[in-house]
């Protein structure tokens, strides 16, 4: 019997594959356009830059492996629903899917998750939850570290104000972060109680045609604390990245790379806050500019004023090369997704809210 004219399986193929190449320029153009801008203006620091490629291998190296603790929890959130994954198709589907926050729009790294994820039996709408709750909860993780560390800082630069707030005139740059980082951690927490979580996720399901609430994983506060866990040791691993790429820099207006390992939880914590402003305030890919903006300042009383901006914008630059190698690692080893679970994921890329991975 054959379909009738309004049926999309005549099309469907073709459809799939336009839709993979679109992704695909998409993702290499994204890349691409930011490197360019980040690269430019670390030209524009004023910076004379000559690179060490052993610690900046190594800061890319503790970047990936910073990640694959996040990969890790979003195969526990996987393993709490009827379509559980295995530890390499989630690692690689975590990892190749962050190319995809360089896109303008931001959803294209929870449609890229969950195209590499449904090949091994996820349904998308279940991957699309999977990768909110990730992130939300590496987002809560991130702020509570960043409030602990600067609450505890020392001796900040100050910061005055052009007017005064409540009397106060200035403040202490740490104690500003150490504020802004709790009430981060109290909202982002609020969202992934599982609880709250449950509501909010049932109300996107409504959205999604033909998805139930089956495809919602089964949250618990044992699994948040578990994954609380997991993204804090991510934490540290990126702020060693930063440390790392830092240390691969040397040159005129930049002081030395030397520098207190006393220092390291003040870099693990300006990265965490830097990321988590950039996931909150989305006005480019990537978190473009904001990340920048606060490492630059958070990172001055450890690495001072020129290493600090250089090493910002390096760490971007050593990021986006991790992320394409490990792509072009992984992606051959893998299994293509069929018609049928790119089209779901087109669909959910039409019904979720914008989203981004730090």
């Amino acid at each position: 019997m054959k379909p009738p004219p309004s049926s999309p399986v005549g099309w469907r193929k073709p459809a799939t594959r336009a839709l993979k190449a679109a992704v695909a320029v998409l993702v290499f153009w994204g890349v691409g356009r930011h490197v360019l801008r980040t690269w430019d203006d670390l030209g524009r620091s004023g910076a004379t830059l000559q690179l060490h490629p052993g610690w900046l291998a190594a800061s890319g190296l503790a970047y990936l492996v910073g990640l694959g603790f996040c990969g890790a929890f979003y195969r526990d959130v996987l393993g709490a629903s009827p379509t559980p994954l295995s530890r390499f198709a989630a690692q690689r589907a975590y990892l190749v899917s962050h190319l995809g926050k360089y896109v303008p729009g931001k959803a294209v790294v929870v449609v890229m998750r969950a195209a590499l994820s449904t090949p091994y039996g996820v349904r998308a709408s279940t991957s699309a939850l999977a990768t909110f709750y990730e992130t939300l909860v590496m987002m809560a993780s991130g702020a509570a570290i960043a409030a602990v560390v600067f609450a505890a800082g020392g001796d900040s630069p100050v910061i005055r104000l052009d007017r005064p707030l409540l009397g106060v005139r200035e403040v202490r740059a740490f104690v500003l972060f150490a504020l802004i980082a709790a009430g981060l951690t109290a909202a982002f927490l609020t969202v992934v109680a599982p609880p709250v979580f449950r509501k909010c996720a049932g109300t996107f399901l409504l959205k999604v045609p033909g998805v139930g609430a089956d495809a919602l994983p089964t949250l618990s506060w044992g699994l948040l604390g578990l994954g609380l866990a997991r993204t804090g040791v991510a934490w540290v691993f990126l702020g060693l990245s930063q440390v790392a790429a830092a240390r691969g820099l040397a040159g005129a207006g930049m002081g030395t790379t030397a520098f207190d390992p006393a220092t390291i939880p003040v870099v693990v914590a300006s990265v965490a806050l830097a990321t988590v402003a950039g996931f909150v305030v989305a006005v480019a890919p990537g978190g473009l500019g904001v990340r920048e903006s606060v490492l630059m300042y958070a990172l001055g009383p450890a690495f001072g004023p020129g290493l600090a901006v250089a090493a910002a914008l390096v760490l971007r630059l050593v990021w986006v090369a991790a992320e394409v190698l490990a792509a072009l690692v992984l992606v051959p080893l893998g299994r293509s997704s069929g018609p049928e679970r790119i089209r779901a994921a087109e669909e959910l890329q039409e019904a979720v809210p914008i989203s981004e991975a730090p």
